[in-house]
């Protein structure tokens, strides 16, 4: 099952990576990224680019993440 959140997250990178995020006030480590994607939306009227990312957490907890003009966000929780 999942939920959805689409709700703003601080991120740590490492070079373009996520290696740890903040939500909800508590530290999220990442050890695997699994997939990564990226997805243009409304191309035709002001194109919105996202980079997806599922990640995989030390807390064992897999979750997706997405980068939009520089803002990180929590869209997705998996259980």
């Amino acid at each position: 099952m999942t939920r959805l959140y689409f709700e703003p997250i601080r991120v740590r990178c490492e070079g373009e990576n996520p290696i740890a995020f903040v939500w909800r006030q508590s530290l999220h480590h990442i050890t695997a990224i699994p997939r990564r994607w990226v997805v243009r939306i409304d191309w035709w009227r002001q194109e919105v680019v996202r980079q997806y990312y599922k990640v995989e957490c030390d807390n064992l907890g897999t979750y997706e993440i997405y980068r939009e003009r520089g803002l990180w966000f929590l869209e997705r929780t998996y259980d």
